[in-house]
């Protein structure tokens, strides 16, 4: 009888401990708030309305997953690998499709492959971790493959139903989406990530933040979309004789309130030009901003390195602020 005593409650440790998370590296290799971003989150709103874990407007209705975005697609065109987040077996891939922004006549034919290029990892009792968009041909794994954690998977990609270079990241337990942000499928209280799935320097890194400036740049000519952007077409103004002159900023995550203003300041500190835009109506996924001006390069005395600066107000949220360079001379030499 005392084996018996001995033996229920360790077969109890055992079963309780079977469904036990696997702990998630960050899936990217990429510079965390640098050169990479989270777009969007899981959606814990079971309404037609959306909210991420803390309670914001971080994601969009159904989203099942987290998105992880890089800045343009030169970037992409480089090359950022998508890792694995745990030990485990690939039990399904795919590749083939093409890298490009959804079409939106297309958008109910592409929904049948909405994830793109794909791997699905099966890791120990019913977890499994889902890698989308990921980009043609760079697919390094196969069906069947074991896989280590921080293994490359492939590379971010723009394919499937997407708009932005991005892999979209999601977990579930048993076929159930899980957000690894707090562990479990429903969000509980706001913010509370007391069983955060990340290991503990992922955990450190992934603080929440609503809202990033994503990138800047000057140009001859304004941006026409967001997209025109991401090609790294207006990331700098300079070998045109063109005589105006940009200053560009793309924000992602905004929210209902947030406003913006921009400025161009001499290089004798002269405020040429300053513009603040009416607040936000509603969130955005992302948002652009620009001014222009005439040539500072005929503006007496002011060859030099000229200023863009940047101000986003916030609700009950501290502000951003940046300022960038750019040098004006005799040959008109963009500078960041």
């Amino acid at each position: 009888m005392r084996a018996r005593r001995h033996i229920i409650p360790l077969v109890w440790s055992l079963a309780a401990s079977a469904d036990e998370s696997p702990d998630f590296i960050f899936p990217v290799a990429c510079r965390y708030g640098v050169d990479c971003f989270i777009q969007n989150y899981v959606d814990h709103d079971p309404t037609a309305g959306f909210s991420d874990y803390h309670c914001r407007q971080q994601t969009y209705d159904g989203h099942s997953g987290t998105d992880i975005r890089l800045v343009n697609l030169p970037q992409m065109d480089k090359g950022v690998p998508v890792l694995a987040a745990a030990n485990g077996k690939v039990v399904a891939t795919r590749d083939g499709i093409t890298d490009t922004y959804l079409d939106p006549a297309r958008r109910e034919e592409i929904k049948q492959i909405g994830l793109g290029n794909a791997v699905v990892i099966e890791h120990r009792d019913g977890w499994r971790t889902i890698y989308g968009h990921l980009k043609k041909g760079s697919l390094t794994i196969k069906k069947g493959d074991r896989v280590i954690q921080g293994q490359p998977l492939g590379e971010i990609g723009l394919s499937g139903l997407t708009e932005f270079p991005h892999v979209h990241f999601q977990v579930t337990h048993h076929n159930k989406t899980i957000d690894p942000f707090i562990g479990k499928p429903d969000r509980g209280k706001c913010g509370d990530n007391l069983n955060s799935q990340w290991l503990g320097i992922a955990d450190n890194k992934l603080t929440y933040f609503p809202g990033w400036l994503l990138d800047h740049g000057f140009s001859h000519t304004p941006p026409d979309n967001y997209r025109a952007i991401e090609t790294g077409s207006f990331n700098n103004g300079s070998g045109d004789k063109n005589p105006r002159l940009f200053f560009w900023v793309r924000f992602i995550g905004l929210s209902t309130g947030d406003q913006a203003t921009l400025s161009f300041v001499a290089p004798n500190g002269e405020l040429i030009r300053e513009y603040t835009f009416p607040k936000l109506k509603s969130s955005k996924a992302q948002q652009f901003y620009y001014i222009g001006i005439n040539n500072p390069a005929i503006q007496p005395d002011q060859p030099g390195r000229w200023q863009g600066k940047v101000r986003l107000k916030r609700t009950l949220l501290p502000p951003i602020k940046k300022a960038f360079d750019y040098a004006v001379g005799v040959d008109d030499v963009a500078g960041r």
